[in-house]
């Protein structure tokens, strides 16, 4: 099983680890311990650098199989590399735009689901933008101008947001951390919830900021309907 760094501290740009396992063609590591976070829920994995025997290794991106997360190289090491230390040091700038605009997401999330019981039908992040399908059949220019008027007020509070381990028994308990449309969390002894105090509280496995104020100001690029109840917007940050 690999260490999820991420979970410990999100911020952390470089790490050391060993590498437990080497694919058969070299191109990919699996490690006992990594910040990479493996992509998963909307958020791209991580990319970055290796350092290894004095070389740079190029990881192009990570993923999770069987407990470990692998890391894909842009070229091959040999296969005794196994047992071998490296150092890690994370693509931090595009790391920390996933960051950036997965928690701007949750805060849109929160916002709409509090004005208009809105649920999420789909999302995903990238490093210069976002989108998220919301259960919304009206999407008129001035309720899209109040959903980013609100999130942008509840930036401006400068909330925590706050990851929770919580057991199925206290999650059954609490039916508005669902936030996804037809969709439940894996179950496991403790499932992981990020929490934004009075505002959004539900699953997710990402990476996320520990004050939203870190987000900027949120803008409304682009909306989009998918449907009658099932509408677009997309996000983009100042």
């Amino acid at each position: 099983m690999t260490e999820k760094l991420y979970y410990q501290d999100v911020y952390a740009r470089e790490f050391e680890a060993k590498i437990v396992a080497v694919s058969p063609d070299g191109l990919n590591l699996a490690l006992d311990r990594s910040a990479f976070f493996p992509g998963g829920g909307g958020q791209p994995s991580d990319s970055g650098t290796f350092i290894i025997e004095g070389e740079n290794y190029t990881v192009s991106e990570a993923f999770s199989a069987e407990g470990f997360t692998w890391h894909k190289l842009e070229r091959a090491v040999p296969a005794d590399f196994k047992g071998r230390s490296l150092k890690a040091e994370l693509d931090w700038e595009r790391r920390y735009a996933h960051m950036r605009h997965h928690t701007a997401l949750h805060v849109l999330n929160g916002v709409a689901f509090l004005a208009y019981g809105a649920l999420v039908a789909g999302a995903q992040v990238y490093a210069d933008r976002a989108r998220m399908d919301l259960t919304l059949e009206d999407l008129s220019e001035e309720r899209v101008k109040f959903l980013e008027n609100e999130s942008n007020v509840v930036i401006n509070k400068a909330l925590a947001m706050t990851p929770r381990l919580l057991t199925p028994e206290e999650a059954a308990v609490m039916p508005e951390l669902v936030r996804t449309l037809n969709a439940m969390p894996p179950q496991s002894d403790k499932m992981r919830i990020m929490e934004i105090e009075g505002l959004d509280r539900q699953f997710c496995g990402g990476t996320h900021l520990a004050n939203i104020k870190e987000i900027g100001t949120l803008k409304i690029i682009g909306t989009r309907s998918k449907g009658k109840s099932n509408k677009r917007l997309e996000i983009g940050l100042e």
